[in-house]
């Protein structure tokens, strides 16, 4: 996701279904509090990690 790619091209790379990738997708955004991936891939790399 950090590289720009697709649902399609991710669940391609990791030999998982679209579907998949999204569920995963959808439980990162909420464990980060964030609703796209834009915001998702800010939040990693804007602040340090926190436990």
């Amino acid at each position: 996701m950090t590289r720009g790619l697709s649902t399609a091209e991710i669940a391609t790379d990791l030999l998982i279904s679209p579907n998949t990738v999204r569920g995963h997708l959808k439980a990162a955004f909420g464990k980060a509090e964030t609703f796209s991936r834009g915001e998702l891939v800010a939040r990693l790399f804007a602040k340090p990690h926190e436990p």
